[in-house]
């Protein structure tokens, strides 16, 4: 396998024209592999290599067509340059079509072969950066032990270079909105708006001041059975004319054969959302993930109240797996927060590791407790009300209420 020590893997069956090229592109400053067997070369790379693919189109057991295919199978968006004496314009038509980053004919004008190299190499190392950090950001972010966490963590990094339609389907706490946040923000339009919002009981929706919104950025639609179908059916025809320019994520309790069997979600939809399907299980099936993200929510509610973070004991952590958590990851991120500030979840004794220097009134300790939880989650949402609503499972007037008692503002809360 190649590393990042080579930029090129140079492929041509005629030693001479390999030796030709090698002395063009180390003049330039790349640093080149050469193979003159398309059968070994296919095993060179791997999907996170940040070099290129030149090859020549004409080579026995092996065309070079072909041998990009190969390549694609392992990473589509691997730039492969070919190069031909006998092309013609539907082979270049075709190769192009077939993923070809550019196709060249002989003799090379060797400045423009040069700039396609350089063109190439700085999309594949954009691209290749991009993918580690948004794995990093999985790994650091996405928590949780169980084989479900790994498996959607991978399918989350697949997704997140495309621009394809995705669902989430679940329960309500399971983490979908969490989800589609996260592949949002690990996708190569994380710098476009994130536009969330929730439709409710089948009203018509301002769906094209949406679409404006959005641009080029990710539209998560909460409860998307619930838009109209003509509205359905407008939505789909404008992501097939703009060439879908933005992601669009659909969110819903019931699975999606359901909805479309129900006649509550047009067939285009259907069509668009089946190949991307991602089903959120309930904590009570994932129990795996109970343990380290209580920790995580835990830590995190620490760090932002300045509070010592010690670990968990063992009994406790036995109890927290044992419990069915109905509400899912909202409930137990609740249930951390709440032990972050003393009291305990699940009718246990107040929190040991936190002592109170000066008594306070039963009341004083509930109202600031309230104030706590409410500014935790404006925090973790951003201000943004409808999130923090459905977080805390509280009606939006009521927050709004508490909000104003406690004097807390939505603006403080947002990242410009």
């Amino acid at each position: 396998m190649l590393d990042d020590n080579y930029d090129i893997l140079l492929i041509d069956d005629d030693k001479d024209v390999l030796e030709a090229y090698c002395l063009l592109l180390a003049q330039a400053g790349y640093r080149v592999y050469s193979c003159d067997n398309p059968l070994i070369a296919k095993e060179l790379v791997h999907r996170d290599w940040c070099g290129i693919v030149l090859s020549d189109v004409c080579m026995p057991d092996c065309s070079g067509i072909d041998l990009m295919a190969l390549f694609l199978e392992k990473d589509k968006y691997l730039p492969v340059v070919l190069i031909t004496g006998h092309g013609d314009v539907p082979m270049a038509v075709e190769a192009v079509k077939l993923g070809a980053w550019d196709f060249l004919q002989k003799p090379i004008n060797p400045e423009y072969l040069l700039l396609q190299v350089e063109k190439a190499l700085t999309a594949r190392k954009q691209r290749v950066k991009q993918r580690h950090w948004g794995k990093k950001q999985l790994t650091l972010n996405f928590v949780g032990q169980s084989e479900w966490t790994q498996q959607v963590s991978q399918q989350l990094q697949s997704l997140a270079e495309t621009h394809a339609a995705v669902f989430f389907q679940g329960e309500f706490g399971s983490g979908r909105t969490y989800l589609s946040r996260y592949l949002h923000q690990i996708s190569n339009n994380k710098q476009s708006p994130l536009v969330i919002k929730t439709l409710i009981n089948e009203q018509d929706v301002p769906l094209d001041t949406w679409l404006s919104e959005v641009a080029d950025g990710t539209l998560v639609l909460k409860n998307i059975e619930f838009m109209p179908l003509s509205q359905q059916r407008y939505l789909v025809q404008h992501i097939q004319q703009e060439h879908r320019s933005f992601r669009l994520v659909g969110i819903s309790e019931t699975p999606l054969i359901m909805l479309t069997k129900q006649q509550k979600l047009v067939a285009e939809l259907y069509y668009l959302f089946s190949m991307t399907q991602v089903v959120c299980l309930p904590l009570s099936q994932r129990k795996a993930d109970i343990s380290p993200l209580f920790h995580y929510y835990l830590e995190l509610a620490c760090t932002r109240l300045n509070h010592s973070f010690s670990i968990l004991d063992e009994s406790f952590i036995k109890k927290l797996t044992r419990r069915h958590w109905p509400g899912n990851v909202g409930e137990l991120a609740n249930a951390a927060e709440l032990y972050a500030v003393g009291i305990m979840p699940m009718g246990e004794t107040a929190n040991p590791l936190l002592a109170s220097v000066v008594p306070t009134a039963l009341d004083q300790q509930i109202e600031n407790y309230e104030r706590q939880i409410i500014t935790e989650a404006l925090n973790i949402h951003q201000g943004r009300i409808n999130d923090v609503s459905e977080y805390l499972q509280m009606p939006r007037k009521k927050l709004y209420l508490r909000m104003k008692k406690y004097g807390l503002d939505k603006h403080h809360y947002r990242i410009i």
